[in-house]
């Protein structure tokens, strides 16, 4: 299942396969596909996460995310567009080769376009989160990068809530509950 906060593209294998080829040479997962029927023993779906959806953090965040995304999209259609040929006609022969360029001119437009797409959005998240940073963190609010989302830290709660964690295990014998003092 695709990790959350990606934007996943999901494509059925083919007789060309050229996804595996361009996946192995490039580690964003180049998006290329050809028709014909997949195989019965071959998975129906092959997902893969190229573009970063993740909320940003502010302008700069949104910037680094957006110019990535344009340039994944750009390596991808390029890896595509050498690579669908290839194993078009190491796979097919002649008719393969044509299956696979035309495979290729598609993903060579389809994914700079998707990666431009996306790197706007990331910027316009970003501006728009600039504000939300400035008004959260005036708040002594900080970032939590995994989750994404701003949070209160209060070092006094946190020590209240040890203390009755630590007063809840202790209640056995030999067990660790309070210090005396």
């Amino acid at each position: 299942s695709p990790r959350r906060g990606r934007l996943s593209l999901t494509m059925a294998p083919t007789q060309v396969d050229s996804t595996k080829l361009a996946a192995a040479a490039s580690s964003e997962g180049a998006a290329s596909s050809s028709a014909g029927a997949a195989p019965d023993d071959e998975p129906p779906d092959l997902p893969f996460d190229m573009f970063s959806m993740r909320k940003p953090k502010n302008l700069i965040a949104g910037a680094s995310s957006g110019l990535k995304s344009a340039l994944k999209g750009v390596v991808g259609g390029t890896v595509g567009l050498i690579a669908a040929p290839i194993v078009g006609a190491q796979t097919q022969g002649v008719g393969g080769f044509f299956t696979g360029l035309v495979t290729g001119i598609l993903g060579a437009v389809a994914l700079p376009v998707a990666g431009a797409a996306v790197g706007c959005l990331q910027v316009t998240r970003g501006a728009i989160n600039t504000v939300e940073e400035v008004v959260e963190s005036n708040k002594g609010k900080d970032w939590d990068q995994e989750k994404r989302e701003w949070y209160e830290y209060n070092l006094q709660t946190d020590a209240q809530l040890a203390s009755q964690l630590d007063d809840e295990a202790g209640g056995g014998a030999g067990g660790g509950g309070r210090r005396r003092r």
